[in-house]
């Protein structure tokens, strides 16, 4: 069985809500800097959870999260990005890759 696309997509909004309750100095304290988790979807099956900080520019941070089952969509994972601005005005939503 391939990926549950919805399920990872939904992992990934969750992780991105988890990075949006957070300040901007944590968003830049993961710049160049990865952090993986294993979950569990609601579906049961195990899901690699991976968040990247990127400098995004002029202060801003971009946070991409990839969610993939470890096998074949490694290879092709759902991904959903935000982005922080300094200025504390909160996030801008970034690119929707299913």
């Amino acid at each position: 069985m391939g990926l549950n696309r919805k399920v990872a997509a939904r992992l990934a909004e969750e992780r991105l809500d988890e990075w949006r309750r957070l300040g901007h100095h944590h968003w830049r304290a993961m710049v160049d800097q990865r952090q993986r988790r294993d979950v569990t979807g609601a579906d049961g099956r195990r899901y690699i959870v991976v968040s990247s900080g990127l400098d995004d520019g002029d202060g801003r941070v971009r946070i991409a999260v990839a969610v993939d089952d470890g096998g074949r969509s490694a290879l092709a994972p759902v991904v959903r990005d935000e982005i922080s601005r300094p200025d504390g005005n909160g996030t801008a939503g970034g690119a929707r890759f299913a």
